[in-house]
């Protein structure tokens, strides 16, 4: 068993306004996928499924969110005052350079555990796709590697008014080991002044250097040594 800790923020990055949350009462914490799962379908009986769904969370809208891509403007138009709409939308200087925009939503959840080789997947879940949203999966080591999942979103329907209610299932996120096939337990905590440190500097070599940040994920991993003690 390895013990995972998250915590989550909302803002413009996790070394800023860390204690940027909702009341306790509002927010709803991450859920194991299967917790509440109908038993009914002939699938939840399938190893492969379960096997699948072992250590598996689910992350949901916090609250309810109006949202239409002009194209014509090339503008995101949404139902949020100004300030709410800076602190949580990020559009990027190339967000109308492919097939469909490209916007993010900055719910920051932070992972770090004291565990090694810990990796945490973010999977898109289907029913975004059926409110015209679909997710930008992807996968890194929280064992060696201090960032936040964010939701990254492309439009795929666009000029016209999208909607996701609070509660809405945003994504998955599912913790692994690739040297190992443990059970995972998480725990809300905040993260140590150490973790945001480090994302402080990965952020910056992100910045600087894009295309080098995963050869330095690579050669952490290799080693087997996290820049950080956490104890």
């Amino acid at each position: 068993m390895k013990k995972v800790f998250w915590d989550y923020n909302i803002g413009n990055d996790c070394t800023n306004e860390r204690d940027t949350k909702f009341p306790d009462d509002f927010h709803a914490t991450p859920k194991k996928f299967r917790g509440g799962y109908g038993t009914g379908y002939d699938h939840t009986k399938c190893p492969a499924w379960k096997k699948w769904t072992d250590n598996c969370w689910v992350v949901k809208q916090p609250f309810d969110v109006g949202i239409k891509v002009d194209t014509k403007e090339e503008r995101v138009n949404t139902d949020l005052s100004q300030d709410a709409y800076d602190q949580y939308f990020h559009v990027g200087e190339n967000w109308l350079g492919g097939e469909y925009p490209e916007i993010q939503f900055k719910l920051n959840y932070m992972f770090w555990t004291n565990e090694k080789d810990v990796w945490v997947e973010q999977i898109p879940h289907p029913l975004l796709s059926r409110l015209g949203f679909e997710l930008i999966p992807g996968t890194f080591p929280i064992s060696e590697w201090h960032r936040p999942l964010v939701v990254g979103l492309k439009v795929l329907d666009t000029d016209i008014n999208l909607m996701i209610k609070k509660n809405t299932p945003l994504y998955y996120f599912r913790l692994y080991s690739k040297k190992s096939d443990p059970d995972f337990i998480i725990e809300q905590k905040q993260p140590p002044e150490a973790w945001h440190r480090s994302n402080q500097q990965e952020n910056l070599l992100r910045k600087f250097a894009p295309f080098k940040s995963w050869d330095v994920i690579k050669q952490r991993v290799s080693s087997g040594k996290c820049p950080i003690k956490w104890n």
